[in-house]
């Protein structure tokens, strides 16, 4: 009887103490499950790059199931398979695309989430996303020049390859973000791509300084398949080592051959020298109209830095700064005086002319008037115009090759 009551008591005793155990040290343990994506871009556009997307699954359920989500809604789902489970037990991988989901998938961000089950285990739940693109397909690209100038500094030219990628704002961050450029030797390195711009840019810099002149090709770098591969080469474009050097040019001609028409010859006498103009005045009275008024057309250099001030130069010799002035006629056909001058003394007169007073075919038209400011009678009172001409800015190029 006494063996019996030590055998109930020690039986009380241990119901005591296990019932002073922690419920969560009794708790099963969960499944273990691991879901990841180093490889989330799916694109499926038929170019060969992001076909398809890859969720890598480990975990020792026995059974698990994934679901494809966008905004709540479930888009596909399916179970692992035997031998997915099997392989799971390290790692198994599982391809995302229009095969696997049943239908192509719109462009958007995409929940894939998995929930694994194993015996004498709690459930696990584990997710990643996929990012969807609907962009074209990565083509060749094309440069915006066939030339470009690096080391020039005046506009006209393109100073640096300029190429429009077409890649939307889920490829430049999940696909790619570098670029090379591809000489006859070879990658000459690689460079980031500013998500920000639409264009891949390169002004002929490389990390060893600037590139030689030749012919070049970008390509994109992409991120696929959890490693690199290279976009298709764009067209060839060549880098030159010319620049360009801003001087001044003048093209001079005699009076004479610039002078259309004499409108205006009043108590003067006109000569033709050596191609200039001779005056002499014969007025023995004060007048304010000018004595001489002649028409010229000088035409400007195409070769002018476009949009460049255009400066008409009088040269000649006159008694008085003031005796010499001109006339503009602008491109409607209108006369107006000319009040500035950029110069004017007795022996050059200089012309500034806007862009807007050049007519259309490329010339400046203008008159030459002459008056004579010495004393009235005095047989001295003379002048002459020897040449016309036009000034302009111009550009000389030079190369260092």
């Amino acid at each position: 009887m006494r063996r019996i009551l030590t055998l109930l008591c020690a039986a009380a005793l241990g119901v005591s103490v296990l019932g002073g155990v922690p419920a969560a040290a009794l708790a099963l343990e969960p499944t273990w499950l691991s879901v990841s994506s180093a490889d989330p871009l799916l694109n499926e556009n038929g170019d060969g790059y992001w076909e398809s997307a890859t969720v890598s699954v480990s975990t020792d359920a026995d059974a698990a199931h994934w679901t494809l989500t966008a905004g709540g809604k479930v888009v596909g789902e399916a179970d692992l398979t035997t031998a997915q489970l099997a392989s799971a037990r390290t790692s198994v991988d599982l391809p995302i695309d229009s095969a696997t989901i049943g239908a192509p998938l719109a462009a958007g961000t995409y929940t894939f989430r998995v929930t694994a089950t194993a015996r004498g285990k709690t459930p696990a739940t584990e997710h990643t996303e996929i990012y969807v693109s609907t962009a074209p397909l990565l083509a060749s690209l094309t440069p915006d020049a066939a030339v470009i100038y690096p080391r020039d500094v005046h506009p006209g030219v393109a100073h640096a390859a300029s190429l429009r990628h077409g890649l939307d704002a889920t490829i430049l961050k999940h696909g790619t973000n570098t670029f090379e450029v591809v000489g006859d030797e070879g990658a000459l390195g690689s460079w980031i791509i500013d998500p920000r711009d639409s264009r891949l840019r390169w002004d002929g810099l490389t990390s060893d300084g600037s590139a030689p002149a030749g012919t070049y090709r970008v390509r994109l770098v992409v991120a696929d398949d959890r490693g690199t591969r290279y976009g298709p080469l764009s067209r060839p474009f060549r880098l030159s080592s010319g620049y360009r050097v801003s001087q001044e040019l003048t093209v001079t001609k005699k009076a004479n051959a610039t002078r259309t028409a004499t409108l205006t010859q009043r108590n003067a006498r006109v000569r033709i020298a050596n191609g200039s103009l001779h005056y002499r005045a014969l007025n023995t009275d004060w007048r304010r109209e000018p004595l001489v008024r002649t028409a010229h057309r000088v035409r400007v250099p195409r070769d002018r830095v476009a949009g460049t001030q255009v400066f008409v130069v009088v040269r000649g010799r006159w008694q008085w700064p003031q005796d010499p002035d001109a006339e503009i006629v602008t491109p409607d056909g209108r006369v107006r005086n000319i009040d500035l001058f950029a110069a004017l003394n007795k022996r050059s007169m200089i012309l500034s002319i806007p862009p807007r007073l050049i007519h259309p075919d490329g010339t400046v038209r203008f008159r030459l008037l002459w008056s004579s400011l010495g004393v009235t009678g005095d047989p001295h009172r003379a002048g002459r115009t020897d040449t016309v001409g036009v000034r302009v800015s111009t550009y000389e190029w030079h190369d260092l090759d």
